[in-house]
């Protein structure tokens, strides 16, 4: 089944064992942000040093496993058109896009990706800390040994990464609402191909806010 997260927003499911599915880029160019819980242990989640450590890679594509605080793989890399993805930055918050610049000026968005995922993981049943997410079609650099940066994404409209599911998983994926050069200054929507049935709770922190 196919299911559209919109832009800023982000969205929760679960998935059993050997189940696969999908995240992909419709328009190109826009990041996502994705993270997994067990599903019958939710204090075990994925973790982005863990993955680089076991993978000793700063980039993972086919082939590669995401793995969890217990060192034990959550999901694995089946198939993957873009091959850039990051595992260095955390999730945009809502501090980062108040006071951060950009192009276009400050951003000033009541929250982001970490903001998202919360309140869709929440719908989910899962109440535990966001921890820092792989971000998906972002491509970060090293430079020197000592530096890194955000690059604009290479990943092209309708560039799909594919994920089977090592354990029983909670996952939650957001449409990156930092503007900025990763994504551009025109923010849009992630695209999910989930197992037939798949129950998805999405939401927004831009939904949560009430005007005064």
């Amino acid at each position: 089944m196919h299911h559209r997260i919109p832009e800023r927003s982000g969205a929760a499911f679960a998935v059993d064992r050997g189940e696969a599915f999908a995240v992909t880029t419709p328009e190109g160019r826009q990041v996502a942000d994705l993270v997994a819980f067990v599903r019958d242990d939710p204090d075990e989640r994925f973790s982005q040093s863990y993955t680089r450590d076991l993978n000793g890679t700063l980039r993972i594509t086919t082939g590669d496993a995401l793995y969890t605080t217990a060192g034990e793989p959550i999901l694995e890399i089946t198939d993957d058109d873009c091959g850039v993805h990051d595992l260095l930055f955390g999730p945009c918050t809502g501090w980062m896009l108040t006071d951060r610049a950009h192009e276009d000026g400050v951003q000033n968005e009541p929250g982001g990706c970490r903001e998202n995922l919360a309140l869709a993981l929440e719908a989910a049943g899962v109440t535990e800390r966001v921890p820092d997410t792989m971000n998906v079609f972002q491509k970060s650099t090293v430079t020197d040994q000592r530096y890194f940066d955000v690059r604009e994404s290479p990943a092209e409209p309708g560039d799909a990464v594919t994920f089977e599911a090592a354990k029983g998983a909670i996952v939650a994926v957001s449409a990156c609402s930092a503007k900025g050069v990763a994504s551009g200054s025109s923010l849009g929507p992630i695209d999910l191909r989930l197992p037939a049935g798949t129950t998805v709770y999405e939401r927004s922190v831009r939904n949560e806010v009430t005007e005064e």
